[in-house]
């Protein structure tokens, strides 16, 4: 048996909803339906997806692997179709575009050559640096427009903020971690084992004020601007941390698997969008790439 789209598209629903009943809701079809379908999914695959428990349904090891393919095939196959009706596009100049780090390793790589093949004309020169410091750039003009974590900034009447794509946060673990095993993952559990604290982006100040707010404190064991350190380091069992699922991969570097999990009463976001200076009229050129940029960002977040 071979699996259709419209499975993977019901397979990534139940797997952000983790609920049959809000699976169906989200993709219009009845609870039986997508409990048929996601039977012959299963069995398309030959191996099981998910677990059944009382409150809902969690990914098997298994399932999460199959997950990061399902969203690389729906978001592929939408771009296979596009791609036969886009044409480059005759506009030209010069656009400065400032860049948070974090976008610069996980969006930009795609980003560049999408603009390069849509835009064969226009120069496009990206600037990364901490938010503060391209925040300054735009006011002084040095900058057109950045593509920042808009969740990570202070937001004023200086600024006009455009969110593109909402990121949740979850717990990453190594396989086989004991708090994987609880019924219910709350951050007081979290507060317990040793965490290992990404540096890059101003998150540190974003998290730490999250725990506070809830009573809480991180037991911190090391501090990185490394995603892949993290990464590793998670796999190994020295830690756990709490990122989003935009910079999620399965797989450390050594081949070691990093499992990810929601924590019941911490739903965060990592927020990406546009920032531009409130008021200031930006060129023909720049308003047409930051057009394109929402479009594919956006394309890209659902591919997550």
């Amino acid at each position: 048996m071979k699996f259709t789209l419209r499975q993977l598209e019901f397979y990534i629903a139940l797997a952000e909803t983790l609920q049959i009943s809000k699976a169906a809701s989200r993709c219009h079809i009845s609870q039986s339906s997508m409990t048929v379908s996601m039977r012959n999914l299963e069995e398309a695959v030959n191996a099981p997806l998910f677990i059944r428990h009382a409150k809902g349904i969690q990914l098997t090891p298994v399932g999460e692997r199959f997950l990061n393919h399902a969203r690389k095939i729906l978001h592929d196959s939408r771009a296979a179709v596009e791609d036969l009706h886009q044409q480059p596009e005759a506009i030209n100049g010069v656009v400065r575009i400032g860049i948070a780090e974090t976008l610069s390793a996980y969006l930009l790589p795609n980003l560049w050559g999408d603009i390069a093949q849509r835009f064969p004309l226009l120069e496009t020169a990206f600037h990364e640096a901490p938010a503060s410091q391209l925040l300054q750039a735009l006011r002084q003009g040095d900058l057109d427009f950045c593509l920042l974590l808009t969740s990570n900034i202070s937001h004023d009447s200086t600024l006009e903020v455009e969110t593109w794509i909402r990121s949740p946060r979850r717990l990453w673990t190594a396989i086989g971690h004991p708090l994987l095993s609880l019924p219910e993952l709350r951050l007081k559990e979290v507060e317990k084992v040793p965490f290992l604290l990404l540096v890059t982006d101003d998150y540190p100040d974003v998290i730490s004020d999250y725990w506070q707010s809830r009573g809480c404190h991180p037991d911190i064991h090391f501090r990185t601007n490394s995603f892949e350190a993290i990464r590793s380091l998670v796999a190994q069992g020295k830690g756990v941390t709490i990122l989003s699922d935009l910079v999620y991969r399965p797989w450390a570097l050594s081949g070691q698997r990093v499992i990810r999990r929601t924590i019941d009463d911490c739903i965060t976001y990592m927020d990406v969008g546009i920032v531009k200076n409130a008021g200031q009229p930006l060129s023909p050129a720049c308003l047409r790439l930051m057009d394109f940029l929402r479009q594919q960002t956006a394309r890209l977040g659902e591919a997550l």
